[in-house]
């Protein structure tokens, strides 16, 4: 066999030794996936107790969240995904919070949402809110640190009808909110 054919057998086995085992040539590397994201609508029922009055007052506040889970409180919901095979989460915390109907949340804390395919994101937040004519919005943005969707700017809204804050003015106060739910990871 001519030396000129034994050189182009070894470069074409070369060339497929390196495709069977994987080359480790820049131009033959996949290209990076793109990042998760996420954004699902949902629930959040939350409790008071005792209710919230205008007096700010240890509060322990039960809250039952639920993105694109349809339950007692949370009667619609969706879920848009890309890179995660993450359809659907829920969160269920309790926490002894200072609240009153005037100053709902403007702190600081960690949240983790549960997904339906088995892993979670958690995330530190800040929170703020903003009373609007109708409406009651809070908004807490933050990083998530661990989990899926690592490394995804979060920000996630809760908006209440102050109609339900009506209570507040009531001896009792408002035991129970439900806010409509908008949580976004890019």
């Amino acid at each position: 066999m001519p030396r000129t054919g034994r050189a182009t057998t070894l470069a074409a086995l070369a060339a497929l030794s390196a495709l069977l085992l994987g080359s480790t040539s820049p131009a033959a590397q996949a290209a990076p996936a793109a990042p998760a994201t996420i954004n699902c609508t949902g629930w959040t029922y939350t409790t008071y107790s005792p209710g919230l009055t205008h007096t700010v007052r240890p509060t322990t506040v039960t809250v039952d969240g639920d993105l694109n889970v349809t339950g007692p409180h949370s009667p619609t919901g969706s879920c848009l995904t890309v890179g995660s095979t993450a359809s659907a989460g829920e969160r269920n915390v309790t926490a002894l919070l200072e609240l009153s109907c005037d100053q709902l949340l403007t702190e600081t804390g960690v949240e983790t949402v549960h997904w339906n395919n088995g892993t979670s994101s958690s995330f530190p937040f800040t929170a703020a809110v903003a009373r609007g004519l109708a409406t009651t919005v809070i908004t807490e943005t933050g990083t998530v640190t661990s989990g899926e969707f690592l490394g995804g700017a979060v920000v996630e809204t809760f908006t209440a009808p102050n109609l339900d804050l009506l209570a507040c003015d009531s001896p009792a106060g408002a035991t129970t909110l439900n806010f409509a739910t908008v949580l976004t990871v890019l």
